[in-house]
């Protein structure tokens, strides 16, 4: 990949098109040596992307599993863990991080997408042949679920599984929960594209493609935008559809407690239980995470010259504090520890221009203390997901 050249890809689902066609030996060139790591374009992105086939596709090759499989309650932990990628490896690793100045691998793992969490003792992710596995880490127990998906997500007990399915007639949600896998109906196509520079770049600070279930399983939430139609749903854990109001302005979305926030042309807001309200007005937040243990939300922002600033807000109060500038792409390790990437000025080969959207990663990596603010080096180079999830 050129050095001037950013990819704009949909967190995983440009490469796991590709998957769904014929192409399946095309899907495993993205090889399991060097983990797939889905940021935005802040930096290049770690892996080539697949190419989407135009071979035909085996009959019922995208047909939901037959009997759909009975998922196993997820196991739970009092431990914190990370999915992460360390300084000088080039494999997934489970990493244990309870007590943080002592943290220990207790697994390591190869997958072509980004894998999260089902609960403290299983991950999953996409495979080459763009199936979603459930990985027991400690055994190797691995089990197929679904076939074709794009993007998926767990309901917090892991009994529920939501994905979006991809098929030649086109995407649509599906819902696996009490061995019934059914569709939810379907879901417009968003696009995709890339950047030749980062002056040309502008669209990193919108694109963002999320599939989550709210913290305690009752909802569904599907909020994507890219470079065509947004799309923005909220389905009951059931299945049932509660809202749909597309537009291009609805993106970067986050559950915390019983609240969807997510930002639109007037800064973010808030949904619950069917009531939409403004959070922050005027505030154009990036690629959000909520706290462990609930009742705070991290995020980004950029200023006029494009540097990055990492802020917290109090979902209560709704009172944010910076804490650190040059940064980006942060998210909660534990309740008190927030990971993040740092920035650094731009050279020419990066093509910034006088005014870029964005800065380039400077290759180091930190963690903040929100107990006594300070900040660390730290040896995770890439975060996927941690454990405890959002509360």
């Amino acid at each position: 990949m050129k050095a001037t050249q950013w990819l704009v890809v949909l967190g995983g689902v440009a490469m796991l098109c590709g998957a769904c066609g014929s192409t399946q030996a095309a899907a495993r060139n993205t090889t399991a040596a060097s983990p797939t790591v889905w940021h935005f374009p802040t930096y290049p992105v770690a892996q080539p992307v697949t190419t989407v086939a135009t071979g035909a596709r085996p009959s019922n090759q995208c047909a939901p599993l037959v009997p759909a499989p009975t998922l196993e309650p997820a196991v739970s932990s009092s431990r914190s863990l990370v999915i992460a990628v360390l300084a000088g490896g080039s494999r997934y690793v489970v990493r244990d991080i309870t007590d943080i100045s002592h943290p220990s691998t207790v697994s390591t793992f190869d997958a072509v997408s980004s894998p999260k969490f089902v609960g403290a003792a299983d991950v999953s992710y996409v495979d080459g042949d763009a199936n979603v596995v459930r990985l027991t880490y400690s055994s190797s127990r691995k089990v197929t679920v679904a076939r074709c998906a794009l993007l998926f997500d767990w309901s917090p007990d892991g009994t529920a599984l939501a994905y979006l399915n991809q098929t030649d007639s086109g995407s649509e949600l599906h819902l696996l929960r009490g061995g019934v896998d059914r569709s939810l109906g379907p879901i417009p196509q968003s696009g995709g594209g890339g950047c030749e520079s980062i002056a040309g770049c502008g669209i990193a600070n919108s694109l963002d493609y999320r599939l989550s279930y709210s913290p305690d399983g009752a909802f569904i939430s599907m909020v994507f935008n890219g470079f065509g139609k947004s799309v923005f749903r909220i389905w009951s854990s059931d299945g049932k559809p509660l809202e749909s109001g597309d537009s291009k302005e609805f993106t970067m979305s986050a559950w915390s407690g019983s609240g969807l926030y997510y930002r639109d042309a007037q800064g973010v807001s808030v949904w619950r239980a069917g009531n939409t309200s403004t959070f922050l007005p005027g505030v154009v937040w990036i690629r959000p995470h909520a706290s462990p243990a609930g009742g705070l939300i991290v995020y980004l922002s950029r200023d006029a010259g494009g540097w990055g600033h990492i802020s917290v807000v109090d979902t209560t109060t709704r009172v944010a504090r910076e804490l650190k500038a040059h940064r980006s792409e942060p998210v909660f390790l534990t309740s008190r520890y927030v990971w993040y990437l740092g920035e650094r000025d731009c050279v020419p080969a990066d093509g910034c221009g006088s005014n870029p959207p964005f800065r380039p990663a400077s290759g180091k990596t930190y963690i903040y203390d929100l107990q006594d603010g300070t900040e660390t080096a730290s040896v995770i180079v890439a975060v996927l997901d941690v454990w405890p999830h959002a509360a």
